[in-house]
């Protein structure tokens, strides 16, 4: 399948958005206040302690909810009609409408959704997914000033196999990371990669 540039960036966003969820979900419920200050932090979240991490999480108007991260996702997903295999899509979609009647599963049926994704056969669809996962990876373990070593070796294969999408110059920035790990020269990587969905794929 030839992926336009526009479902390659659904696709890398929904891979993105699945593994912040899953992220979040496997902390909470937080226990311990610093902790929760911690990833509060980390994410710029409003909140000062477990409870309220806690409650923000299950707070549907908060952006950074279970319920609106997973939003985000389900609009990725549909947007992606075309693309998915039919019976990926029509799994999904029993797992977006179970979302939305039992919010309180949402942490279940990411990792659903998850599955069904990465049991895509479509290489392309799941290079672009790997990637979104990968890099919101990365992300996380800088946020936290973790060492990034691990998450940067998964990424290295991804970023050269764009290569054949004549994503070079994505190489070349990623190769600038790497001299500097750090928020700052992720960030200007990640400008980098956002250009590069405005090109044919």
């Amino acid at each position: 399948m030839i992926l336009l540039c526009s479902n390659a960036q659904h696709i890398y966003w929904l891979g993105r958005y699945l593994m912040r969820v899953n992220f979040f979900c496997s902390r909470v419920p937080f226990t311990q206040d610093q902790d929760a200050i911690e990833f509060s932090h980390a994410f710029c979240l409003p909140a000062y302690d477990a409870a309220s991490l806690n409650e923000l999480a299950l707070d549907p108007e908060q952006p950074y909810s279970f319920a609106k991260q997973f939003s985000y996702a389900r609009d990725n997903i549909y947007e992606l009609r075309s693309v998915l295999a039919a019976k990926a899509y029509s799994e999904l979609n029993v797992l977006i409408k179970n979302a939305s009647e039992q919010p309180g599963y949402i942490c279940d049926i990411v990792q659903e959704c998850n599955e069904i994704l990465e049991a895509e056969t479509d290489r392309d669809i799941l290079l672009f997914f790997s990637l979104g996962q990968k890099i919101e990876l990365l992300d996380s373990v800088l946020r936290f000033k973790q060492d990034p070593t691990a998450a940067m070796a998964q990424l290295d294969g991804i970023i050269h196999a764009l290569r054949n999408y004549g994503w070079v110059s994505l190489e070349d920035a990623w190769l600038q990371f790497k001299l500097e790990p750090n928020l700052i020269s992720f960030y200007h990587f990640h400008d980098q990669l956002q250009l590069m969905f405005e090109a044919p794929v």
